[in-house]
């Protein structure tokens, strides 16, 4: 404990952005992050009524359904001054780029939010990013463009990259590839995102520290060509990365990424040692002083988590293969050794946010993150060659279409969930904490503190999990989960479970099914009875696969509490 205390004590960095981490949980815990506080947009939304608002385009307009979607910084509200960020749906027909100032009516609306509790809300989710609200617009009036250059210069060319991928790579590949170098998204399947999503491996897909990792060694080296030293070299690498992460739109993992390493670049040039915990908690720090929100969101959890995972247990664990003879096999020995230390950390996350584990993770990652590196290098090499030469650019797109396809097979194979993913129920955030305070304390401590330490959390841990369970014997609970139209009735005694789902409506809202799917998963409930009315058959017994589903007429939520 006092060697932790003088760490804290000789890095300054880690302490404050420690001190400052828990003053923003306990901001969020008092509701200080609340829709009510933070938006006077999201206030609106109540009225319904028709609003005039001025502002810029602040992302690249996507195609979505029936016409346009794109991020906008209001400046004027009716006639009030008011700067917030708001999502637009634009009817088609309408022309919009990136850093129009434009003015806009239409009505507001709450985004979707869950009326189940443990499951995805798209509602929290924006409002992590301070997106409260969403605006259908019903008329629209171009005042004139301002776009910052810089953006401006690097959206452009990541329009580009997108065309010549669409030219010279068929679907899925091309939808792989371009989520791979510039972090676009929208060409993927949900086909092609579940079974990376199930084979462990759906993190590549997110641009993130991995890829502007590979980036800032591909510049460098490029520069060290150049007869550069290592300190020049380091420096001038910042701001090709930099770029690189702008040109891709800048999500907070690649952003929060480009910190770090433009922190560990910077430290290179001034010819001292990395310090990587610094660099961390330096980047974490300016990351949230900016955007406090985002500690905690999944995305940030997990790659600081990944890393963190890496620095700590990557050469314990790489110990292990110590004996391990010839380069190739040493070369997935730490691949292994890599994909372990960040799955440490990663499986309870995983299970926190998305119910599910891959066991088959490890094979997947040994085989598909080394062909990541290979990937974006080729990517940047075949960029060049459409400057250069169309038909040595397709014998380029050729190689990388086999990797891709290779890629593609195997995340297939090992990704089928029959086998390979496991649906797990979602840990609370207090065995969460006991998880990783196990975690610190094996890793930490040794000899008898190790021991007594990890046994007082275990024996914590079962008490806590055992307790409710016992407690809760041969006593019924009801709760209700409503949503726009549907209502849902759970009865719980014991591990038996009855759910009485009625629609007042004749509109089939399936999201509000999903949800429910996804909280039976969630919850770990095995095996329940629903019962059901004013529902269509056929769709309600397509959504709800492997349930024992009652069909009755009349019934209603007041009739079955009476």
């Amino acid at each position: 404990m006092s060697s932790i205390i003088k760490i804290l004590y000789k890095r300054p960095i880690i302490t404050i952005f420690i001190v400052y981490a828990f003053a923003l949980i306990l901001l969020d815990f008092l509701g200080y992050f609340s829709y009510e506080k933070r938006s006077l947009l999201y206030k609106l939304t109540e009225n319904n009524t028709v609003v005039s608002v001025e502002g810029k385009v602040i992302s690249v307009p996507l195609l979505a359904k029936n016409g346009k979607e794109f991020m906008f910084k209001t400046s004027i509200v009716n006639g009030n001054v008011l700067n917030e960020k708001v999502i637009v749906n634009l009817p088609a027909g309408y022309s919009v780029s990136y850093g129009d100032i434009i003015n806009i009516e239409g009505k507001l609306k709450k985004p979707f939010s869950s009326a189940f509790p443990l499951v995805f809300d798209y509602q929290k989710y924006l409002a992590r990013d301070e997106v409260y609200t969403i605006l259908n617009a019903s008329s629209f009036e171009y005042i004139k463009a301002h776009p910052n250059i810089v953006n401006k210069f690097a959206f452009a060319f990541q329009q580009d990259i997108i065309k010549k991928i669409d030219v010279y790579f068929k679907r899925p590949c091309s939808g792989v590839l371009k989520s791979l170098i510039i972090g676009d998204k929208s060409s993927l399947t949900s086909d092609v995102k579940n079974t990376f999503s199930d084979s462990g491996v759906m993190h590549i897909l997110v641009l993130s520290g991995l890829h502007v990792g590979f980036v800032g060694a591909i510049v460098l080296f490029v520069l060290k060509l150049t007869g550069l030293s290592l300190k020049k070299a380091s420096l001038l690498s910042i701001p090709f990365v930099l770029f690189y992460v702008i040109a891709t739109g800048a999500n907070p993992p690649a952003a929060r990424s480009v910190i770090m390493l433009s922190c560990i670049f910077f430290s290179l040039s001034l010819d001292r040692e990395p310090l990587i915990y610094n660099s961390l908690s330096l980047s974490a720090l300016v990351i949230l002083i900016f955007q406090p929100q985002q500690l905690f969101t999944a995305s940030f959890q997990m790659s600081y988590g990944a890393t963190i995972g890496i620095v700590c247990f990557y050469q314990r664990i790489l110990g292990f293969f110590r004996n391990v003879k010839g380069k190739i096999l040493r070369f997935f020995c730490g691949v292994l050794s890599v994909t372990v230390s960040a799955q440490i950390v990663l499986i309870p996350v995983c299970m926190y946010y998305f119910g599910k584990i891959s066991i088959i993770s490890f094979v997947t990652n040994i085989i598909v993150v080394p062909l990541i590196g290979t990937i974006l290098y080729l990517g940047v090499i075949f960029y060049g060659l459409t400057f250069i030469s169309q038909y040595i650019a397709t014998m380029c797109s050729t190689v990388l279409s086999i990797i891709l396809n290779f890629i593609l097979l195997v995340t297939r194979v090992l990704g089928n969930p029959k086998f390979f993913a496991i649906s797990v129920a979602k840990p609370s955030i207090v065995q969460m904490l006991l998880f990783f305070t196990l975690l610190f304390s094996v890793s930490g401590f040794k000899g008898k503190k190790r021991f007594m330490i990890s046994a007082i959390i275990i024996a914590v841990n079962s008490i806590y999990v055992i307790y409710p369970v016992l407690n809760g014997r041969n006593r019924t609970f009801f709760n209700m989960y409503q949503g726009n139209n549907i209502k849902a009735l759970q009865i719980k005694n014991n591990n038996d479970n009855k759910f009485f789902i009625y629609n007042s409506n004749k509109y089939y809202d399936r999201s509000y099914i999903n949800s429910f799917r996804q909280f039976i998963s969630f919850s770990g409930i095995k095996n329940a009875d629903i019962t059901v009315a004013g529902f269509d058959k056929d769709k309600i017994s397509s959504d709800l696969v492997n349930f024992n589903i009652k069909f009755v007429e009349g019934m209603t939520i007041e009739s079955v509490v009476r």
